[in-house]
């Protein structure tokens, strides 16, 4: 495998790009199939993987495998699938919709092994068992393969493309920053190409600027446009021009506050549409989120529930006073309910608060702007821990159950939080149940502070879905593993 060298700049030559092109684009495919190998190898590994366990699973229990002979054809239609559907390699794609991809494509590979057992009639060579558990074994095994591959790659960038900006501004940004945050999505920022003017900031923090708009450079595979104050004019004059030599040009319009997962091209005969599905409006997804959630809690009962009572005594036996607390809370439709904890502070916790901000005047600032400080006085022992671990939570599957609550969503605030946040903030958030988990825990929680909140919480109900769900509460075990950003 091989990366790109320094970046070299050079100005646009119209007839001569053709022949500098072919450059770009050996080190392009020479990136495209180093990183597809690698991920099919993975792909290859996790599926046998799955299928050597479901045997094993069904050995133990029955004292044969039974795994079919053909089960090695499983690896081939997947690389043709993966393929075709741009999961090799998988660049650009977001964790959500890698996550649908991963899952449809494992439902049809495993769905259609199941259908030609049934019409070759060979139900009696091949166990149904071994089938299905080697498909819930490849649904955590080649995400989790996939992963590991990934993380070596970047560790020794060998993974993705290096990308260039166009443009300096907020959209810029942003678009900085999240190729930054998920270096999965395997674009590399290395360079900027904008104009500068005086009295103009630079968004751009310490990327390089390689020169202005007219400028491109061989060392990049990726374009991305930002495409804010520009005209459309000037926007095609770019595209037909310097952007000619890039293997990928990626457009970001000046919709900085709209869905974005859900968003699919349309062409009006040549008229660029976007089509933005609200998957709010469907009141069979909304049913069907409402009876997943119930399901997955009455399912691990039998782990929450001891783990309450436990709970509770550690508490009781730290200051013999009640476990539990209650605090009024938003939700769906800014109705006020109760919220179930367990107590995590002093039981004159308000007491404590008002003396150490007395005390301590520069702490004001900190409770003032997320009404939280990272050495609260009011925590207990036991409290901290719960906190750290988010255990003090638990109890608000009460909550879900009672339907006050989901178990992902926006995180539930007090009025006087509640109020403070923006108003477009708090109408989106209102729109849906408020849950036990949500993208604000697993982006930081306490430290992605109010700003995080408005940010991830507003997204997540733009962008609602099952599989966004299902994400979240994969990184919501994760989050509460490492205990990262709680206090």
């Amino acid at each position: 495998m091989c990366g790109w060298t320094a970046v070299a700049v050079r100005p646009p030559a119209p007839w001569g790009e053709l022949m500098r092109t072919a450059v770009n684009s050996f080190s392009y495919f020479r990136r495209y199939w180093a990183n597809t190998a690698a991920l099919g190898v993975a792909d290859a590994v996790a599926l046998i993987a799955a299928v050597a366990a479901s045997g094993a699973v069904r050995y133990l229990f029955r004292g044969h495998h039974m795994i079919p002979a053909w089960s090695w054809l499983l690896i081939p239609v997947w690389w043709l699938a993966a393929g075709i559907t741009k999961m090799l390699p998988d660049w650009g794609l977001g964790p959500v919709e890698h996550f649908r991809r991963t899952v449809l494509l494992l439902l049809g590979l495993f769905g259609g092994g199941t259908a030609a057992v049934f019409l070759s009639k060979a139900g009696e060579e091949v166990s149904r068992l071994t089938f299905t558990n080697a498909f819930v074994f490849a649904l955590l095994l080649v995400p989790m393969v996939r992963l590991t591959v990934k993380r070596f790659l970047i560790s020794r960038r060998w993974w993705g493309l290096p990308a260039v900006i166009y443009g300096n501004n907020e959209i810029a940004r942003q678009v900085l920053e999240a190729m930054r945050h998920e270096t999965g999505l395997g674009y590399f920022p290395v360079g900027a190409f904008y104009e500068e003017q005086p009295g103009i900031p630079n968004f751009l923090d310490d990327l390089p600027r390689l020169g202005g708009l007219e400028q491109t450079t061989e060392s990049a595979a990726v374009a991305v446009v930002a495409a804010r104050d520009m005209s459309s004019e000037e926007l095609v004059s770019l595209l037909e021009g310097p952007l000619a030599v890039y293997q990928r040009i990626i457009i970001v319009p000046d919709l900085l506050e709209t869905p974005t997962l859900w968003v699919s091209p349309r062409d009006f005969l040549g008229v660029l549409g976007l089509e933005v599905t609200s998957n709010l409006l469907n009141p069979l997804a909304r049913v069907a989120k409402r009876f997943t959630e119930i399901l997955l809690v009455l399912l691990v009962a039998p782990l929450w529930i001891p783990a309450c009572l436990i709970i509770a005594g550690l508490i009781v036996l730290e200051d013999r006073a009640h476990p539990f607390f209650t605090q009024e809370r938003i939700g769906l439709g800014g109705t006020r309910f109760r919220t179930y904890k367990f107590r995590t502070m002093l039981v004159n916790a308000e007491e404590a608060l008002k003396r150490a901000l007395e005390e301590h005047p520069e702490l004001e600032g900190q409770w003032s702007g997320d009404f939280k400080l990272k050495e609260d006085p009011r925590v207990t022992n036991i409290g901290r821990l719960l906190r750290r671990y988010s255990l003090d939570e638990l109890p608000q599957f009460l909550n879900v159950l009672k339907g006050d609550m989901a178990l992902v969503g926006p995180r539930p605030l007090p009025a006087y939080h509640h109020h403070r946040l923006p108003e477009r903030a708090r109408a989106l958030r209102e729109r849906v149940r408020p849950g036990v988990t949500g993208l604000w825990q697993v982006s930081g929680r306490s430290e992605a502070g109010t700003g995080g909140m408005v940010k991830w919480d507003t997204y997540y109900v733009r962008n609602w879905s099952v599989w966004l769900d299902m994400v979240i509460i994969v990184r919501t075990l994760r989050a509460v593993v490492t205990g990262r950003g709680a206090y």
